[in-house]
């Protein structure tokens, strides 16, 4: 019994020096984890995850389609002259996409959420501007703090599989975006 007791006393020894090494190692690195997600938390902000999704609509121009004047203005990247045009004349769909881009780009963001809201109405033979359309959008109501609006539509772009913009809101995005909310 005395060589068990020993064996014991060793083996509760050991568990003791694991146990005293292993808790410090364990508490540091969560610790150091905690502070990157708080790190992470504060650093994020609509712009910064405007500015990761963004990209420039490119305005594709065919033989079978007409470029109308705001479409020229706005390949140049004349949003002034996008704008001014818009309130001059009578307009398609996509040119109405296309000011709503200008107001995107210019960041006058209600006017670039009615734009697209009156392209998403009006929209009825172009999925692909339909699609691009809904994307915008929720890049401007992310823009605009409207989170709730954003989240609502990132999560019907992500859930559609046939969406043109589909990949462009991972879950992981969408989850960062519900966090702007918290702060």
């Amino acid at each position: 019994m005395g060589e068990d007791s020993k064996l014991t006393a060793k083996k509760v020894s050991i568990l003791q020096r694991v146990v005293r090494y292993g808790v410090p190692v364990i508490a540091s690195v969560l610790l150091v984890f905690v502070c990157i997600e708080v790190y992470n938390f504060y650093r994020l902000t609509p712009t910064r995850l405007f500015n990761e999704k963004y990209e420039a609509y490119d305005v594709e121009t065919t033989k079978d389609t007409i470029e109308t004047s705001i479409s020229k203005a706005y390949r140049d990247k004349k949003w002034a002259d996008v704008i001014n045009l818009n309130a001059n004349s009578v307009l398609s769909v996509k040119d109405v996409f296309l000011t709503g881009m200008a107001f995107l780009e210019t960041n006058n963001l209600s006017r670039a959420i009615s734009s697209y809201q009156v392209v998403l109405a009006d929209v009825k033979n172009d999925p692909a501007l339909k699609d691009a359309a809904e994307y915008y959008l929720a890049l401007a109501y992310l823009k605009n703090n409207d989170y709730d609006q954003s989240i609502e539509l990132m999560n019907a772009i992500h859930d559609n599989p046939t969406h043109l913009y589909t990949k462009k809101f991972s879950r992981k995005y969408i989850i960062r975006v519900k966090r702007l909310k918290w702060r």
